[in-house]
């Protein structure tokens, strides 16, 4: 479904990624996880064919983003869904026309059927009352939110979803989180990937972590697996915002016995 060989990324003199290599298969989830600036918007954006790798190749329903014309990567795109950070809506539309303009540019639905999917992806979403109103007129929240029902909106075979969850407070993002778990995760044949740099949404998302660095992968596997095994910097990224919690909470989000029994007491 997508794959990455050897890419790096440079602007002038700065290196922004270095040899990047990770391969999804389709139907998979996978958390893009790492320090904010490490490089993962840079990947969803290479991998969308919207900025060019300085060197290696990239690939996207079996074709080589890297080398296709624009025309190409259009109608290669109209199979893709993305959420933008901070949700990236159009202020000049109203939260329908939003959800509507995704829709006539990549699918051939209907009006009837793409004011029926407004109706559904709004009510999903818990905003059917934001059909009429404007981006402005919503909270950070709710304009996420909405990014979500956009990137949803096309039935598409692999979604991207970019800090959907940055800035929010707990109980927004766990909504969120819920919300792509219950949209994207309809069908089995649906590959999502989420970059963040919240450890505990890219574990709650996806049992596989691509973990970035300094824009390299410093490890890419089961994350509680590299929790526990991983390297020193590894598992101390993975762990120092996980340790402390309560110790149900822990267990609930999966934490190894391992770990728990090494920093729980």
């Amino acid at each position: 479904m997508i794959e990455l060989r050897n890419v790096s990324k440079q602007y002038g003199k700065v290196r922004i990624l270095e040899d990047i290599s990770f391969k999804i298969e389709p139907g998979q989830r996978l958390s893009l996880l790492g320090p904010g600036g490490c490089g993962k918007s840079t990947i969803i954006k290479i991998i969308l064919g919207i900025e060019p790798p300085t060197s290696g190749e990239v690939y996207l329903f079996d074709e080589p983003v890297h080398q296709l014309r624009e025309s190409e990567k259009r109608q290669l795109l109209r199979k893709v869904g993305v959420a933008f950070q901070q949700g990236a809506l159009f202020d000049y539309m109203s939260v329908a026309d939003n959800l509507k303009f995704a829709m006539q540019h990549m699918t051939e639905k209907t009006d009837a059927e793409m004011d029926e999917k407004i109706d559904s992806l709004l009510k999903a979403v818990k905003l059917p009352h934001t059909k009429d109103m404007f981006p402005f007129e919503l909270s950070g929240g709710m304009q996420r939110r909405v990014g979500i029902a956009r990137a949803l909106a096309t039935d598409p075979t692999v979604a991207f979803f970019d800090e959907p969850t940055a800035g929010l407070d707990p109980v927004t993002s766990t909504i969120i989180l819920n919300m792509i778990d219950d949209l994207g995760g309809s069908s089995e044949n649906t590959t999502l990937m989420v970059a963040t740099s919240t450890v505990e949404i890219a574990i709650r998302f996806a049992s596989r972590v691509v973990l970035i660095n300094q824009g390299r992968v410093v490890a890419d596997g089961d994350w509680q697996q590299l929790i526990v095994d991983g390297d020193d910097w590894v598992k101390h990224f993975l762990s120092v915002r996980l340790i402390g919690i309560d110790i149900h909470y822990a267990r609930e989000l999966g934490l190894p016995e391992r770990f728990i029994k090494q920093h729980w007491h």
